[in-house]
């Protein structure tokens, strides 16, 4: 039997014992996730203590090629060079794999004796990029006479922010169109007030100069929800991709699985399925209170290869949960993917339909998300949204510790569906409104008053930050109308009202309401609204918005020079700023 293995360097290696170190798992523990990854060995190059920064590892096989341990570690700062010599080799793993790439223009393994080795290392042509995203129209500047309600739904995903994160990191271009600026802002830690007496969200709301746009102010909104019992007990079921598009992530879903579960407690149930060509159960109903029985577990998975049969392992990974259905626990499926499902249902139209009709199972959803050249975003963020879960996205074990360990509860305990959020801003005060990001979850008064609209939670402690661009002063209503007429002399001193609908996670549906007086706007900014119009600014040049203004590298650098952080956001920033000059 032919073995394969991983390589990675010295460095690489020791930043893994760390990770799970810092996890809590025992030196025993750890040396047995640190040997083996998916049913092949970790080995370490003993030469080589530098890297990339990537963390991408091809699976190679013993005798295979004589310069496979330089490749297994990508050097170069171009991930996607490793990325495209796996997916070459890896097309022979089934016998859909060659067709499967050879109709995304991707050469075959018969054709490795005509790439160069020099070439790997140099910028990738546009053929090997098959990632997918969805493209949504920006926000228009609108008027409260005309549009009277801004509305869109909360929005708590992490991938846009590691995915731009990781791309700076490697000295990558960045996608525009994967830049979603809402997830980039709300990536940042706020310190927003907790809800008192009982309520479920609190509002912040503040008001600061535009830093792109000298006739404009911005307006912040921040939603921070309660706190959730953490001893709920957890009842979750593990849906891994093990098709040959995951092998380079392997390691980091490993990481991934692991981090989870070592927050685990006595009482919560794991369950570990499969799916490439076929779904496979690998572990059902562990207690978690035994860590050396769930490290064993995570063990058992095999990376086979193969095509995506996403859709059967989904409907299997539902059918599983719903069958092993605990009303006291909290029922969620995290999926670890690239997304791309070539193979039964491949579509993203029928994934949503697939999904949706899901929901009614109380069954929670959470995507995680990988890959560089090869992942399918877009049906990864519709999966979320239409299975009320969450989207994280993983290409580095600071990924992992940020948004999966840290933020686990979050993401785990659901304290609100279905929230839709509303802001109507007095045209007595406001002469024109732009909501910044949240271009995909726009909504229309009729779909915010359907209770039966389904769209994103929000979990435990969760924040929810909005930036909207303003123009002070009175607006004019520029489309005529022959009965409505707004009448703003009864509100003088209202800046804006918000109101929140949203379902209790038993179905309850519920509304909360908020008046924000001129008053409580005009206080000195804090640190709250500033980091978000710094962020705000960086997502506008990366997604080269026709709103930016006068946006570009020389005011951000000044912005993040000025402000004083310790979180590292800034530093990415930075480090984005000195990558372009």
């Amino acid at each position: 039997m032919v073995k394969s293995y991983y390589l990675m360097s010295k460095k690489q290696f020791e930043e893994m014992k760390s990770f799970y170190k810092t996890l809590g798992y025992t030196d025993e523990q750890i040396a047995k996730l640190c040997k083996y990854c998916f049913g092949a060995e970790i080995r370490v190059n003993e030469s080589s203590e530098e890297y990339s920064g990537n963390w991408t590892f091809r699976r190679l096989q013993e005798g295979y090629y004589d310069d496979a341990p330089l490749r297994g570690i990508h050097y170069s700062k171009s991930s996607t060079s490793g990325n495209i010599f796996s997916r070459m080799s890896r097309a022979t793993e089934s016998n859909a794999g060659m067709l499967f790439n050879m109709e995304r223009n991707i050469a075959p393994e018969s054709m490795m004796g005509f790439v160069c080795a020099d070439s790997m290392c140099e910028e990738p042509d546009e053929i090997f990029n098959t990632a997918e995203t969805n493209v949504s129209k920006e926000h228009e500047e609108l008027s409260p006479m005309d549009s009277p309600q801004c509305i869109f739904s909360a929005n708590v995903n992490s991938a846009s922010w590691s995915y731009v994160r990781n791309k700076v990191l490697l000295e990558e271009h960045i996608g525009k169109d994967f830049v979603r600026e809402e997830e980039i802002i709300n990536s940042y830690k706020y310190n927003l007030t907790s809800p008192e007496n009982g309520e479920l969200f609190s509002i912040t709301s503040e008001k600061t100069k535009c830093p792109w746009n000298d006739d404009s102010d911005l307006f912040f909104l921040g939603i921070k929800a309660k706190k959730a019992d953490e001893s709920v007990k957890q009842n979750l079921a593990f849906l891994v991709d093990v098709s040959g598009s995951m092998d380079d992530n392997w390691i980091l879903v490993q990481m991934s699985i692991a981090a989870i579960v070592s927050k685990l407690k006595k009482g919560d149930v794991m369950s570990i399925i499969s799916y490439s060509n076929k779904t496979e159960t690998v572990v059902k109903e562990l207690d978690c209170e035994d860590l050396d029985k769930c490290v064993d577990a995570i063990l058992k998975i095999d990376g086979i290869g193969g095509c995506t049969y996403g859709s059967d392992g989904m409907e299997k990974a539902y059918k599983y949960l719903a069958e092993r259905y605990d009303e006291n626990a909290n029922n969620r499926i995290f999926v670890f993917t690239d997304g791309d499902f070539n193979f039964g249902i491949t579509s993203e139209g029928r994934l949503k339909d697939l999904i949706y009709k899901k929901r009614a199972t109380g069954i929670y959803l959470s995507i995680v998300g990988y890959g560089f050249d090869n992942f399918k975003d877009n049906k990864m963020e519709t999966m979320a949204k239409n299975g009320n879960g969450n989207y994280t996205f993983v290409s580095h074990p600071d990924d992992i510790l940020e948004n999966l360990w840290t933020k686990l509860v979050s993401n785990l305990v659901t304290v609100a569906k279905d929230v839709k959020i509303s802001v109507e801003f007095n045209p007595k005060y406001v002469s024109s409104y732009r909501l910044l990001g949240y271009d995909s979850r726009g909504l229309t008064v009729q779909e915010f008053n359907d209770t039966e609209k389904a769209v994103d939670g929000i979990g435990s402690e969760h924040n929810v930050v909005a930036l909207v661009e303003i123009k002070l002063g009175e607006a004019e209503q520029k489309s005529s109308s022959r009965y409505v007429q707004a009448n703003i002399n009864d509100v003088n001193d209202e800046f804006a009202f918000v109101e929140i609908h949203y379902k209790s996670p038993d179905g309850e549906n519920l509304v909360m309401e908020k008046t924000i007086m001129f008053d409580e706007i005009s206080k000195s900014a804090s640190n709250n609204i500033v980091a978000a119009s710094i962020l705000a600014t960086f997502g506008l040049l990366l997604k080269d918005s026709e709103y930016k203004g006068n946006a570009d590298t020389k005011l951000l650098e000044s912005l993040v020079e000025e402000f004083s952080d310790d979180q590292p956001h800034f530093d990415i920033i930075k480090k984005y700023l000195k990558n372009i000059y």
